[in-house]
């Protein structure tokens, strides 16, 4: 069950278990829901905290294969 903080606590920071770092570190508190009075650890703050990818290496080699394609489509062999 996750931890849930009081509503003065909402903007400051905590500690709490980061899944991603598997490590405690500071996290920001962020409000539970719309109109609530209670917080819960939000996003871990850790410098060393990789962010996510906005796209996985899968979606971002297709990009880069269809602009290669876009640019030459002759010279792979990919015929328009």
């Amino acid at each position: 069950m996750s931890e849930h903080l009081s509503g003065q606590a909402i903007g400051q920071t905590c500690t709490s278990w980061c899944h991603s770092c598997r490590r405690f570190t500071i996290h920001r508190v962020d409000r539970v829901a719309v109109g609530s009075h209670a917080g819960k650890p939000g996003p871990c703050l850790d410098p060393g905290h990789a962010p996510k990818p906005e796209v996985t290496k899968q979606q971002q080699r297709r990009r880069i294969e269809q602009r290669r394609r876009e640019m030459n489509p002759l010279l792979f062999g990919h015929h328009l």
